[in-house]
């Protein structure tokens, strides 16, 4: 039985670490720039329709879902790591596994526009 490849047509993300910043308060600064974040991977992936489950799921979370994508499955990314797509800085609310076919949805909220 022959594999089909699967294809990821809607584009490339980016997964970052965010660099622990403060400010003289010891408060967190949340990055700007990509020179703030130390980056993790370049991956493909296709956007996924928001299922109503899925909404009701992150506004339990007191989360808002923004984006969800699917991609091909990478270990290094966790929920800590934030997702640089279309110029906008998403930080990862989940990620789910999907072993079997060699893949993982990420559920994305949107945290601000972010300079390239």
């Amino acid at each position: 039985m022959q594999k089909t490849v699967k294809k990821y047509n809607d584009g490339y993300l980016h997964v970052y670490e965010s660099k622990q910043a403060s400010n003289d308060f010891g408060a967190v600064i949340n990055p700007k720039t990509k020179n703030d974040m130390k980056f993790i991977a370049k991956l493909a992936y296709e956007e996924r329709s928001k299922r109503a489950e899925d909404m009701e799921w992150a506004e339990s979370c007191d989360r808002t879902l923004s984006l969800k994508v699917c991609c091909p499955l990478f270990s290094g990314v966790e929920t800590k790591h934030q997702v640089i797509c279309t110029g906008k800085l998403y930080s990862i609310i989940n990620i789910d596994y999907d072993r079997a076919n060699q893949e993982m949805y990420l559920y994305l909220e949107e945290v601000c526009d972010i300079a390239e």
